[in-house]
């Protein structure tokens, strides 16, 4: 078997100091070869210097104005894919983690074994205030409608198929997300699989160190403290998961039964409750996780 051909796409802003680490680290993967495409949404420091000046090999697309966010970002990149070039697979990268080695070759390895589509795993957090390491877990087992109410897991994580990018891709283009507030790449890329019913592995082993750190969009959230409960909580009861499944439902057959929870989770306090309560855990893998979205969902009256 030839050696698999990755293509990565990298999201930046104002990513100076990480991102020289970021891409050695991609570009020391083992058994792949690795095409590197850098999306930077008009950076104000020294990303786009550096990344000419380090790595001038990488081919770099200057998005003036802005899109606004890494995730509209990631989705543009996707948009753009020309799938008549040579590549196997295509993953995503944030500008401020670090790659182990054997990260593509892993999730590769999963994708073929399991005759999956898209892949996804575990993180190791790792906190900058006080380096040190934890395990943040995505791979709890996948049920059956999970997807209708969160991702699979950090984009950062995700691998996928040329396949799968070839119709992600027409999925995609024809989305006007300019207006999405608090878009999600990844739940959304997540979403598209399962609702499409492609196949998903979630790797219950970690091949990225994840920095937590004052700068990063989403990755304070994922601290474990008080303060992070209570802005997700707050995001919740602002109505987070409204939003977002107002923005996937125009996306299902409305005949289908993940239109028809959609449709009574955005109608009347009860009607929205009877639905967590009559599917439960199977609208998301981490019980805990449940058990907290179904007891903010009886607090929020409207």
């Amino acid at each position: 078997m030839s050696i698999p051909i990755v293509k990565i796409l990298v999201a930046t802003y104002n990513g100076e100091k990480y991102i020289e680490e970021q891409i050695a680290s991609i570009l020391n993967q083992r058994d792949v070869n690795i095409d590197i495409v850098v999306s930077d949404d008009n950076s104000k420091d020294r990303t786009v210097d550096i990344l000419h000046e380090k790595y001038p090999q990488i081919s770099i697309v200057k998005n003036d104005p802005g899109n606004g966010s890494a995730a509209k970002n990631f989705l543009k990149m996707v948009s753009e894919l020309n799938c008549n070039e040579n590549f196997d697979f295509v993953a995503f990268s944030d500008q401020d983690d670090i790659w182990l080695a054997d990260k593509m070759k892993a999730a590769i390895d999963s994708l073929v074994r399991g005759d999956a589509d898209l892949y996804c795993s575990n993180l190791t957090k790792w906190n900058l205030s006080t380096n040190t390491f934890s395990n943040l877990k995505k791979d709890f087992p996948q049920k059956k409608f999970d997807y209708l109410f969160e991702g699979g897991s950090a984009g950062c994580t995700y691998v996928f198929t040329k396949k799968f990018a070839l119709e992600l891709k027409d999925f995609v283009s024809k989305i006007e997300f300019a207006d999405w507030h608090g878009f999600s790449h990844d739940w959304l890329v997540y979403f598209f699989a399962r609702s499409r019913k492609f196949k998903v592995v979630i790797d219950g082993n970690s091949y990225i160190h994840y920095r937590l750190h004052d700068n990063n969009v989403h990755g304070h959230l994922n601290k474990l403290s008080f303060s992070t409960f209570k802005e997700k909580s707050i995001q919740v009861l602002k109505g987070y998961y409204q939003r977002h499944a107002n923005y996937n439902i125009q996306y299902l057959q409305p005949d289908s039964e993940d239109f028809k929870i959609y449709s009574k989770f955005l109608g009347t306090y009860f009607q929205r409750n009877s639905v967590i309560w009559k599917y439960n855990t199977s609208l998301m893998r981490d019980n805990k996780k449940f058990l907290i979205f179904a007891v903010l969902n009886l607090l929020k009256l409207k």
